[in-house]
């Protein structure tokens, strides 16, 4: 139910996401949604939120890229790998949610917020690692997920990859021309 609802969700919005279609995509008995999210919606969609995020930082964690530009390009790949499987047509879970959610209102947004800045974080330190300075690597981590957010939108806008291609080689540019490993570092990918 909860990658159900996360597909739909990124394809629709957690607004326009109701329980009786991520019961008729999981194929789940309707009473089963209730019983385990008995708080409703916003219940399923922070898990859908945690499930998207838990891929992400899993993904990002094997990346074995030992350059800056390897970071950005595994989490630039994932991404496009979103776009091209849907047409353009999906985006994001925590986008859907954030953009969905009154930003001043406790609960969702609360989820939302901690989500980026973990995939931030992990960026910052992976960048680092591949050389970046640490007073560039924040700004480039922000503006990496801030600009494959924005990406999403477009590419769901124009049905196609093209924005996010863009996005892309501009994101490369951020990076200092000559990025090395730091040194002592065997490789980036990091468990936690």
């Amino acid at each position: 139910m909860v990658r159900s609802a996360a597909s739909l969700i990124r394809t629709h919005g957690v607004a326009a996401t109701s329980f009786s279609e991520v019961v008729a995509a999981s194929g789940a008995p309707r009473g089963s949604i209730y019983h385990y999210f008995p708080d409703g919606k916003d219940q399923l969609a922070a898990d859908a939120i945690r499930w998207t995020s838990d891929r992400v930082l899993a993904h990002q964690r094997e990346c074995a890229a030992t350059s800056a530009a390897g970071v950005l390009e595994c989490f630039i790949d994932m991404w496009r790998q979103v776009v091209l499987s849907s047409d353009g047509a999906q985006g994001c879970v925590v986008a859907g949610v954030a953009i969905d959610t009154y930003a001043r209102e406790p609960g969702l947004i609360d989820i939302v917020r901690p989500t980026f800045r973990s995939w931030i974080d992990l960026l910052t330190e992976q960048l680092k690692a591949g050389g970046v300075a640490k007073a560039r690597a924040l700004p480039i981590a922000t503006a990496t997920v801030a600009g494959m957010e924005g990406a999403l939108i477009l590419c769901r806008a124009e049905g196609s990859s093209g924005p996010l291609e863009t996005v892309a080689v501009e994101l490369k540019r951020l990076l200092p021309p000559e990025t090395t490993p730091a040194r002592g570092r065997s490789g980036l990918a990091t468990r936690g």
